[in-house]
């Protein structure tokens, strides 16, 4: 190990860049408080906390009620999610590359603004669109999907092709601007994840870089439990408040024909970035503590590039462009840094995105209360974990090697943890389907004596619950009635009450249940407490590598291809680890 030799050329004070905080020619004394590393940090942290907020909170949690208001499968929501990556992906590396000798902070400025732009462009869908047409009438004493004896139901194919030829050519030009505003999003954050970090790592000493990062990073791990609750609560709200008068709405967030207000929090993260890219655009290419910490720095990178790298022209044309991707290729440590990256994003890449919905499915709660829990496990877990880990890299004043050693150690115990987080609780027989309508009769299907002569269709599932007795929709229940009470639906004179309660249950009478309420059965399930606490222990574990790992990339490479070195881990992390976990999860969910 070498100490770095930063020898002054002639000349270069008068090609070194202003060290005030301000802008264009508007620097009072006043603003200088702010030009130290440590407001910067939090300036970063606000960025952090949005992004998270945005990208893996608010459109995390917002996939189902997507899904149901622009009739996606699960397989195109999946690509909304990963349209983020898409974005990043080249932005990465070439931020990484080109901006490691330009003016950081303008280029980081300029991507926040493009954030907001992304944010804004992803909630358009509401506003240019038709308002939500659900299948349950407004009509309190009457419903499209109840049991109608007198009338002849009749659903043609040339009608129903017709409604879904609409409805594609519409829901077109809705998912390519949500595809677009996600990508926007992506791109935009690429600046600030790249040359932002290596940005802290040169203006401040060694030993404290993880604990700064680890500031950021937990910021975004709070924007994101942030992001699941703020997304689960405006969920609860009806898509449409800003159009229609949700008094006049008969369904309740615990229908599945509900859609809550999903582009509310989009909104927020806009106003949220507008905020602070302002600040941002303030600051300096370099920081005054600069010189000072450079020269305190001692080379730890591998392979003895640090003479090439560090030439004054070196990274500013096309042609060094290979030269550097070849030595973080040829560099050992870089690559294995950048293996453990993609391990630790197919853990949490999928859980991430689909984390409230497996939550929902797995436990049979509605999508609210999912968003709510990943929010709380999301705060101590994933920042917690965070802080942790940054805070022992400054503890015990980490060299690259003992980083690396401590975060092996972190993921060999959050591989361990996995098995725990297949607890899931079992799901309540749906009647008709899971359970035969007679008792000692075989399954057949949905249509019974009950229901033969209501006419019912199978395009939407619609469940009831009584006592833990599920039906397909009202219709299949042989309900005739709905009523609604202080805004809860319920439905009443089911015919195939009768023979629910005598097959699935010799101790419940039909006077002990007599109406249905809308959605699935919700009862106590310990395995929801089991599922949460190991998560929680995972995301500790797994979280607590991410500091200290970017702490030992920008020590394992030389100064000038930090930035680049964390671009390629990106493009990496996302190519072999995040993209190909979510399109797994995607296609089994």
């Amino acid at each position: 190990m070498s100490q770095q030799q930063y020898a002054e050329k002639p000349g270069a004070e008068q090609d070194e860049p202003s060290e005030k905080y301000g802008c264009l020619r508007f620097k009072p004394a006043c603003l200088q408080r702010m030009n130290t590393i440590k407001v910067h940090v939090f300036w970063q942290c606000v960025f952090c906390f949005f992004e998270g907020f945005i990208v893996n909170g608010v459109i995390n949690v917002v996939l189902v009620a997507l899904e149901k208001r622009y009739s996606l499968p699960s397989s195109r929501s999946g690509l909304i999610a990963s349209a983020n990556d898409f974005g990043s992906i080249i932005c990465s590396v070439l931020f990484g590359y080109f901006g490691e000798k330009r003016h950081k902070p303008r280029l980081m400025g300029t991507g926040i603004l493009l954030m907001a732009a992304g944010s804004l462009v992803f909630s358009l869908p509401h506003f240019i669109g038709e308002a939500y047409k659900y299948k349950v009438s407004a009509d309190v004493n009457a419903s499209t999907n109840i049991c109608h004896l007198d009338d002849n139901v009749t659903d043609t194919c040339s009608t129903r092709a017709a409604a879904d030829d609409t409805i594609a050519n519409s829901v077109v030009m809705y998912y390519g601007l949500l595809m677009v505003g996600n990508i926007l999003l992506g791109i935009g954050a690429a600046p600030m994840f790249t040359i932002g970090l290596s940005y802290i790592d040169e203006n401040c000493k060694a030993k404290l870089t993880a604990l700064y990062i680890g500031w950021t990073f937990s910021s975004a791990a709070v924007g994101v439990a942030a992001g699941y609750v703020v997304g689960g609560q405006t969920l609860s709200l009806f898509v449409d408040i800003d159009k229609v008068d949700p008094a006049s709405v008969p369904l309740t967030p615990a229908d599945p024909q509900w859609v809550g207000a999903w582009w509310i929090a989009p909104l927020i993260a806009t106003l949220g970035f507008l905020a602070v890219a302002f600040p941002i655009y303030g600051y300096p290419k370099r920081l005054p503590s600069y010189k000072e910490v450079q020269k305190a720095r001692a080379s730890e990178a591998h392979g003895g590039n640090d003479e090439l790298t560090a030439k004054v022209n070196f990274g500013k044309s096309w042609k060094d462009f290979p030269k550097s991707i070849w030595f973080l290729v040829t560099n050992p440590t870089y690559v294995f840094i950048c293996f453990g990256a993609a391990v630790e994003a197919l853990i949490i890449g999928g859980m991430a995105t689909f984390g409230a919905k497996l939550i929902q499915e797995k436990f049979n709660v509605d999508i609210t209360y999912a968003g709510t829990v990943m929010g709380i496990i999301t705060i101590p877990g994933s920042g917690g974990g965070m802080l942790l880990g940054g805070y022992l890299v400054k503890r015990f004043n980490l060299k690259c090697r003992g980083i690396i050693r401590m975060c092996a150690a972190f993921m060999v115990a959050a591989c361990l943890c996995g098995p725990f987080m297949l607890a899931q609780c079992p799901n309540d027989p749906v009647y008709g389907m899971d359970s035969p309508y007679m008792q000692g009769s075989p399954a057949s299907g949905l249509v019974s004596g009950c229901n033969e002569l209501c006419g019912c269709t199978t395009e939407g599932f619609e469940p009831l619950c009584a006592q833990g007795i599920i039906f397909f929709s009202p219709c299949h229940a042989g309900c005739t009635d709905s009523i609604t009470i202080d805004g809860k639906k319920t439905y009443a004179n089911c015919s195939c009450l009768a023979n629910a309660t005598t097959a699935l249950s010799t101790n419940t009478s039909p006077s002990d249940v007599t109406s249905f309420q809308p959605g699935k059965c919700s009862g106590s399930c310990p395995w929801l407490y089991v599922f949460c606490a190991m998560f929680l222990v995972t995301m500790v574990l797994t979280f607590a590598t991410m500091s200290p790992g970017v702490a030992a990339l920008f020590r394992c490479v030389p100064d000038n291809q930090r930035s680049i070195g964390i671009g390629v881990n990106l493009l990496f992390v996302r190519l072999v680890g995040k993209l190909r976990f979510e399109t797994f999860h995607m296609l089994n969910m």
